[in-house]
């Protein structure tokens, strides 16, 4: 017996007596993590099927088919990598179910990123120090899309952990970077502003 898809998997589901139980968090039309909640809209998709096929979601035994479980929808739950590794092991469905309840529920994966990218600026106070500086020493308009293009450029030079992205390390290390390139321009313009100055005396 092949293991049902992803969409077959939450359709089961959405229909199941079981499902506040096993998939708090289901909505048919909107792919997420049956324990969780977390998703991504990256996987929006223009039909629900194409969603969650295009959902990174992994499928989970409720009853694990090393203790006898099978591969059918009625025991598979999509569940988040987090999820998935930190799920019980265990031959009593209920433990599953259990389990699911004390979940916390995670932000999207948007969200979740923004927040890694704001943990890292409190980490380089370097970069919040610059950007204050392009507020006062650059007056004209554009300053935000350059530090936004300067922001693409360096992480089109950063490198990512497989299966993690961009490392904190990383991020924090180009808001570093970002920090010492704003300053130098800052620098550059202020050199140029005082020559003009001078010549204009």
């Amino acid at each position: 017996m092949s293991v049902p898809s992803k969409w077959k998997i939450a359709q089961h589901w959405n229909e199941s007596l079981k499902r506040d139980a096993f998939a708090p968090h289901l909505l048919l039309d909107e792919p997420c993590c049956f324990a969780c909640g977390w998703f991504s809209q990256r996987w929006k998709q223009a039909t629900a099927q194409a969603s969650w096929q295009r959902a990174n979601l992994e499928r989970a035994h409720i009853i694990p088919s090393s203790l006898g479980g099978p591969d059918d929808a009625s025991n598979l739950l999509l569940l988040c990598n987090p999820c998935h590794q930190e799920s019980p092991d265990w031959v009593d469905p209920a433990q599953m179910a259990r389990w699911i309840a004390t979940r916390e529920e995670r932000p999207s994966r948007e969200l979740e990123t923004f927040l890694a990218w704001f943990a890292a600026a409190e980490k380089a106070p370097d970069f919040k120090d610059a950007l204050a500086s392009v507020a006062s020493v650059v007056a004209e308009e554009g300053a935000a899309e350059r530090v936004s293009e300067l922001l693409q450029d360096l992480l089109g030079r950063a490198g990512t952990h497989f299966g993690v992205g961009f490392s904190q390390g990383t991020r924090v290390t180009v808001l570093q970077a970002a920090a010492d390139e704003i300053n130098r321009r800052a620098q550059q313009t202020g050199c140029e502003a005082d020559e003009s100055r001078s010549v204009d005396v």
